[in-house]
């Protein structure tokens, strides 16, 4: 417990990575939040996108421009929204997963925990019909939590709460890890492919976070924004929105 500790005592160091989640109404874990609009939810695969809008100067508009003819440093002047983006499914009897919220206690059964350390930007996604999403196109770090959970109440609004539920052996399972949109020889030194869920495994979630939003940066850092998920839509809607942003965007 007190090595745990001593790390949240140094994690205001890395509190613009966001890592201590959020707490949701009850009502998103007892069924209700079928209507409600979600927050983020996540694309299984991210995917990189083939087109961003710029300022064109010399036609004084918006122009939509491949993101490959870009350098670096325009890309990085369009992702102007830094957060940490988190979504909680549950695995039903079928195996599927179905959208909870962003954080909150839940009782026992198998989980995945998603979260987005991501640089990004929003664009507006028109499915069935005339209803609209938003599709987060961005670069980051993506940590995937599958877990298992033997007791009810326990908390998976962030690292730190999973991390001290792992400590007490409420909740066991694995984490993985995924830098997507970014291209630097440091980034596969700095990153884990996966870790066992323990003390340690948090701790270098932490500094995998803080070391991708340096990377971000980097001038010589190459960028690639990629679709990583819809919000702003029923989670009901979340499936066909995933898919319209997928054939508007990823091409």
């Amino acid at each position: 417990m007190m090595k745990l500790l001593r790390m949240i005592v140094i994690a205001p160091v890395l509190a613009f990575v966001g890592c201590t989640g959020i707490t949701v109404p009850k009502a998103a874990f007892d069924g209700s939040i079928e209507n409600s609009k979600a927050r983020m939810i996540p694309t299984e695969i991210p995917m990189p996108v083939t087109t961003i809008q710029i300022y064109d100067a010399k036609q004084k508009k918006r122009v939509e421009e491949d993101v490959l003819s870009l350098k670096p440093a325009v890309i990085r002047s369009r992702l102007t929204s830094t957060e940490t983006l988190i979504s909680v499914e549950k695995r039903d009897t079928s195996g599927s997963f179905t959208y909870l919220g962003s954080g909150g206690k839940v009782a026992k059964g198998s989980y995945k925990v998603t979260f987005d350390y991501a640089n990004y930007t929003n664009h507006n996604i028109m499915f069935n019909d005339n209803k609209q999403a938003i599709g987060r196109i961005g670069v980051g770090l993506r940590i995937t939590a599958l877990l298992e959970t033997t007791e009810n109440g326990v908390d998976l609004s962030g690292l730190i709460p999973i991390g001290l539920a792992a400590q007490d052996r409420k909740i066991s399972g694995q984490l993985s890890f995924l830098v997507y949109g970014m291209s630097n020889d440091k980034v596969s030194l700095a990153v884990p492919s996966q870790a066992i869920l323990d003390v340690s495994a948090i701790q270098k979630s932490f500094e995998a976070a803080a070391t991708v939003r340096i990377l971000f940066g980097l001038e010589d850092t190459y960028l690639e924004p990629y679709l990583i998920g819809v919000a702003d839509i029923a989670p009901a809607d979340a499936k066909r929105a995933i898919e319209a942003a997928t054939q508007q965007l990823v091409k």
